[in-house]
């Protein structure tokens, strides 16, 4: 009788599960929605201080009449001239007659219209820089006016606005982190009124972190899942970051995180708590990326340890009983590596497998693991009592139905692809004799070789390691022993990088080689090599991509399978890979015959499977070695179009009449987020482009004159991008040498290349999609899904259609679908991000009142990720996905540093 079909109960193991310890925080049943609204109200209406200590600004902040007519002729040039030398010099005579600069500043920046939420390059701002400049110039003679009162005053101002630069400057500029004890009522004031980001914000920014618990903020915004400054606080602060980590892991400890958190959310008083995520996976992904991001050991989380190897037990279990893939001694390696010395896992291990149906396979875990006979389940103590009696009776649970389909659907065992060389033919290196052999005999003559990695996967929070690299010839397979060989022969890596990795000549093939690749390189640092046109091919790159050539057929149909070696082996191939062996220790030594044989065909047969995707190309005309040196290189070859006669010989004779272009304005290498173009009507597929690389980028419309770029040169301080030879005389004449570029090439990838060589241009993962592509936007609204399920009700009343559904507007790219996974990149965008207070749910608009594209998001995806991200000028939705790597390795490859 088979078990594989059903579905697993909790039985004894809840009992174990049960077991935690659930003193202190536990105890406490989860409040109800109706509870939850009545402890929001509760909590809104206590308060513990007379606002005494955060309002009554001493200083008079209305401005005099020669003050106001000063503020209106000052924003009268700034809306000509912008900045400019006569605004700023008027400015700087202001602040050098003034009384009280300081006050005269403030008073200044007080009654600007759009003070209190002063987006970049706005008056406000212009006004704070400009006094910064002129107040550091001019300190010996104001220094004294700055009193701890004046301190105090300047702070409550700046509590009135919510631009975070803004605020930077103004606690520069009045010295206020000397001083920072004087703003400690005031910071405890906005913990009474459970103000806790601007609590959080502020005890970051003044550096007095270390005077609050993490009681006081940081467990609240973790409550509330308003994790925004809760970052920045704790980098400046190793002592918080230990406990905050400490007491989250701690929650883990627990049966159940929410209703553990009950008792604390009321005890503190704690308001706008998240309810619908206090569960057991968000918490552990909380805890385990504070544990990556601040480097702390990982025995200051033993329940996440524990959790992490429950989940990692359950996936071993569905391997091996469910998809019937593991091999019988890695099943044995990574159950032990997963269970490790917890005894709870250890009678939950022997639970499930004798659930599963195989009570001897639990009567050895059993032993093995010296359990108490009172612990076993009973299955498995009547197999111990009569090995030899009906076995029938010994299953935990009564026989299933009988299936009438079983003789006919009896599957006939898989035939597998197999290792076409002679044993002989694979050598394990694992000493400098036999590397140093390698090296001299093992690359001579070759054009080719199959390279892949194997490495012990890792269900704890610390890192995989590389633990073995096969590189396959057309001949041998070697298998170099990382973890024996190590780094302990810096040279003889040298000379590897040197004359493979290093060298073009030599065609390298993987198969998502993007992992391959950053195991290697962060292990193996002596290689020094970049995988960057160094003749790398990515066969899972290059299946996708013949895949949009429906005239190539692979000479095998296969019906199911994901996007895998072993599905690709078997289309070209005939026969899928036995997998049976991936999920093994590949730290143990000695390593088994069985484990050498995997790691040396997944490296060979890439190059079996090289060989039949190029003979399927050339049978039927596609240019396969074009194909190839596009995807290594990430250049398009544009497909050539047929040309109009006419006038083309007389447009030839321009060109070869261009002027030429000036050098570059730039003498060193500027960042992207510091250069600002306008894009001709020519080139508006090029400005789309330079947004994605965080290039502030305004694009002209096809009924716009080509002379508006002058005008945005000239206001914004826009390099001018044009492509036409006439267009570029005529803008050039208008601007300093070096504003106008000429694009050469009809191809926009290389288009992006050229621009960003001429202005020598660096871009960073931090810059690419920090603007929107469709308004160049760089203010975003940070959604939660609630927040967005919330949107989307609110837009289900109009019956305007929805816009189309772009998958490609993925914003940052990233997933992980294995909970004991490595957890994914984050990228840190030049991007100004706020969060979802600034949106109007009932009206569906950002804040600046346009309205959100929520019926652009596919229904699918609002459960799949936890945040959105809106554009406050355009009302356009991102989220996070694939598309992030998918551009760094496609597109943008070689751009991005």
């Amino acid at each position: 009788m088979s078990y594989q079909g059903r579905v697993r109960g909790r039985g004894r193991a809840y009992h174990y599960r049960n077991t935690r310890n659930t003193e202190g925080l536990s105890g406490v049943t989860s409040p109800t929605p109706t509870q939850e609204m009545s402890n929001k109200q509760q909590f809104r209406n206590i308060s513990k201080h007379d606002n005494n200590c955060c309002q009554g600004i001493s200083i008079n902040l209305d401005l005099d009449h020669n003050g106001s007519l000063f503020l209106a002729e000052l924003k009268s040039m700034w809306n000509m001239l912008k900045k400019s030398p006569p605004v700023i010099s008027k400015l700087h005579q202001y602040f050098t007659i003034s009384e009280h600069p300081y006050v005269d500043a403030l008073r200044l920046l007080y009654n600007c219209q759009d003070f209190h939420n002063a987006k970049s390059k706005t008056l406000p701002l212009f006004i704070i820089e400009e006094f910064k400049l002129w107040s550091t110039a001019s300190r010996n003679k104001i220094v004294h006016l700055l009193t701890p009162q004046l301190k105090i005053d300047a702070f409550k101002v700046v509590m009135k606005q919510n631009t975070l630069a803004l605020t930077k400057l103004i606690l520069e500029i009045f010295e206020m982190v000397q001083d920072g004890d004087i703003f400690l009522d005031i910071i405890k004031c906005m913990i009474d009124k459970k103000q806790y980001k601007e609590a959080c914000q502020y005890s970051t920014l003044l550096n007095l972190q270390d005077k609050f618990s993490i009681e006081d903020f940081l467990v609240p915004l973790v409550l509330q899942d308003k994790l925004f400054g809760v970052d920045d606080c704790l980098k400046a602060s190793p002592k918080h970051q230990v406990e905050l980590v400490v007491f989250l892991d701690s929650v883990l400890g627990n049966t159940s995180v929410r209703d553990a958190m009950g008792d604390y959310v009321i005890k503190f008083n704690i308001p706008e708590v998240k309810f619908e995520k206090l569960h057991a996976k968000p918490w552990k992904k909380l805890v385990a990326r504070l544990l990556k991001m601040f480097k702390l050991p990982a025995d200051l989380t033993p329940n996440l340890n524990k959790r992490r190897n429950e989940g990692a037990l359950n996936f071993l279990l569905h391997k091996r009983f469910i998809e019937n893939s593991f091999g019988d001694e890695s099943w044995k390696e990574m159950v032990q590596e997963a269970v490790g010395d917890d005894e709870e896992l250890q009678k939950e291990l022997v639970y499930q497998v004798a659930h599963y149906g195989d009570n001897a396979e639990a009567l050895r875990w059993a032993h093995f693991y010296n359990i108490d006979k009172k612990d076993w389940p009973y299955s498995v103590r009547m197999l111990e009592e009569n090995p030899d009696g009906d076995r029938q009776q010994q299953r935990m649970a009564p026989p299933e139905t009988e299936n009438w389909d079983e003789e006919i659907q009896d599957s006939e065992p898989v035939e597998y692809h197999k290792f076409s060389l002679a044993s002989d033919s694979i050598h394990l290196i694992e000493n400098p004799f036999t590397f140093e052999s390698f090296l001299d005999t093992g690359l001579q003559d070759i054009d080719i070789v199959g390279i892949d990695c194997e490495w012990k996967p890792s269900f704890g929070s610390q890192l995989s390691e590389l633990a073995l690299m096969q590189i396959a010839t057309r001949n041998n397979v070697f298998v170099l022993d990382i973890v024996t060989l190590g780094n302990k022969v810096p040279h003889l890596w040298q000379e590897l990088g040197k004359f493979l990795f290093n060298n073009c000549d030599i065609l390298k093939l993987g198969f998502s080689l993007t992992g391959d690749i950053h195991m290697i390189r962060r292990a193996l640092p002596h290689l020094n090599f970049s995988p960057k046109q160094v003749g790398f091919l990515d066969l899972c790159s290059l299946w996708k991509h013949l895949d949009k050539f429906p005239k190539i057929k692979l000479p095998h149909e296969v019906q199911q399978g994901g996007p895998s070696l072993s599905t690709l082996v078997h289309h070209c191939l005939g026969r899928p890979l036995d997998k049976s062996d991936q999920f093994s220790n590949w730290e143990k030594r000695p390593l088994r015959e069985s484990q050498i044989e995997y790691a040396a065909l997944d490296a060979y047969c890439l190059i079996q499977v090289y060989d039949v995707l190029k003979k399927c190309c050339e049978d039927v005309g596609v240019p396969f070695e074009e194909i190839c040196y596009g995807l290594m290189t990430n250049e398009k070859v544009a497909r050539k179009k047929p040309k109009k006669t006419g006038n083309k010989k007389k447009q030839h004779d321009n060109t070869n009449k261009e002027i030429a272009q000036p050098p570059s304005p730039h003498p060193g290498p500027v960042s992207a987020c510091k250069i600002k173009v306008v894009c001709d009507t020519m080139l508006q597929g090029l400005g789309k482009k330079l947004r994605s690389c965080g290039i502030d980028s305004v694009i002209l419309e096809n009924h716009q004159d080509h002379m508006l770029c002058v005008k945005y040169a000239q206001d914004e301080h826009r390099y001018i991008l044009t492509k036409g030879y006439e267009t570029f005389k005529m803008l050039n004449g208008y601007v300093s040498s070096g504003c106008c570029f000429k694009v050469t090439s009809d191809d926009v990838d290389v288009q992006i290349r050229e621009v960003l060589d001429y202005y020598k241009i660096i871009v960073t993962k931090d810059h690419v999609f920090s603007r929107c592509q469709a308004c160049n936007g760089n203010s975003f609204v940070k959604v939660s899904r609630s927040t967005m399920n919330a949107l989307i009700t609110t837009s289900e009343t109009e019956q305007c259609p929805p816009p189309p559904c772009l998958y490609e507007d993925e914003a940052t790219g990233f997933s992980s679908e294995e909970e004991w996974d490595e957890p994914p990149y984050t990228p840190t965008r030049k991007w100004e991000l706020y969060p979802d207070e600034k949106v109007d749910i009932g009206l569906c608009q950002t804040r600046m009142g346009q309205k959100i594209q929520v019926k652009a998001v596919p229904k699918p995806l609002i459960d799949k990720y936890d945040f959105f991200y809106v554009c406050e000028e355009c009302g356009k939705v991102y989220w996070d996905g694939s598309h992030f790597e998918r551009v760094l390795t496609g597109r943008l490859q070689g751009i991005v540093q």
